[in-house]
């Protein structure tokens, strides 16, 4: 069992930042997008790109399928484009 899960905002337009605890799984990313846009996920700041993803206007939802993604530096928002784009990172 994973533990419980927990939701991080992230506004476009904030700096880089890490969210979660040091070490996480990545389980869901929720994207409210007013453009279209993309955003990277890194393993803490500076370590191995773990998660790209380009996506349209509209609501999206990148789904991680079985135990999710291990990021274990943290999850690391390194780059977030676009305009009033939102994103929901969904952590264990």
């Amino acid at each position: 069992m994973a533990g419980p899960v927990t939701a991080y905002n992230v506004d476009q337009g904030d700096a880089a930042a890490l969210y979660g605890p040091a070490r996480s799984r990545l389980r869901t990313v929720n994207i409210y997008a007013e453009t279209a846009g993309s955003f990277t996920l890194t393993n803490g700041n500076g370590g191995a790109t773990m998660v790209v993803q380009k996506f349209p206007v509209g609501m999206n939802e990148l789904y991680i399928p079985d135990d999710g993604i291990i990021f274990s530096n943290g999850v690391y928002v390194s780059a977030f484009t676009g305009a009033n784009n939102e994103l929901t990172v969904f952590l264990s």
